[in-house]
Formats: structure tokens, C-alpha cells, sequence
């Protein structure tokens, strides 16, 4: 078989998380080898992932914009663009968290005003 990647990928085992629509959906996967360009990742359902993702990799506290290339059973293979240090950015968890308490807040909000109109 032909390899047509640039640089050669090392094996690893790192946890990493799939992330897409604007981080309101996730996917906790595997990498099981990576590069600066690319990765392969193992993941439960790799049909449910779309084809444009940012792969974080919390152990070096960096993430990847990337694509996917191809599918197969549970694995995805990826092409990265350069990587992302996340020290000025919310870790995924707190963000995820922040947006349902504005949720929760404008839920209550726009409650506080019917209340307020019925007097």
C-alpha cells in the first residue's frame, strides 16, 4: 500500500475529544497516531462526525482544526492544520457549562417579565 503522507506519523495513545457546531457536540476519542499534519482517531460512531472538526488533545493542552480523509469502523483518519494552545481560551467543560447557565438565565429573564406584566 501506498503512503502518501508528508511526515511520518508516531504511534501513540493519547484521550482527545472531537469537537464541531460551534462546541456544542462532542466526541470523546482515541488517537492512536499522530503528526503535525494528521492524525487517526478512534471513535465510537465515526459516521455521526462531520467532516470539519477540532481535535483537542487536554494531555498537551493543544487543539487542531481539522478534516476528515476517510472512515472505516471506528476509526477516522484526519488532516490537521497548525495547532492551537488553549491557554488563553475556556477549557471545552467550563464553556459547555457557562452556555446552559445563559441558557438557564434567559429562560428565567424572559419568566421574570411575564410575571411582570400580569401586575
Amino acid at each position: 500500500m501506498f503512503d502518501r503522507r508528508s511526515t511520518l506519523r508516531q504511534r501513540v495513545y493519547y484521550g482527545g475529544r472531537l469537537v464541531f457546531q460551534a462546541r456544542a457536540s462532542t466526541f470523546d476519542c482515541i488517537v492512536r497516531n499522530f503528526s503535525v499534519n494528521g492524525a487517526q482517531v478512534e471513535v465510537d460512531n465515526p459516521a455521526a462526525v462531520p467532516d470539519t472538526v477540532e481535535l483537542m488533545i487536554p494531555r498537551q493542552g493543544i487543539s487542531y482544526f481539522g478534516r476528515i480523509v476517510w472512515r472505516l469502523e471506528n476509526m477516522a483518519g484526519l488532516v490537521l492544520e497548525t495547532p492551537r494552545r488553549h491557554v488563553d481560551s475556556l477549557p471545552l467543560d467550563i464553556a459547555l457549562r457557562l452556555r446552559a447557565t445563559e441558557r438557564v438565565n434567559q429562560q428565567l429573564r424572559t419568566q421574570l417579565s411575564e410575571l411582570r406584566s400580569q401586575f
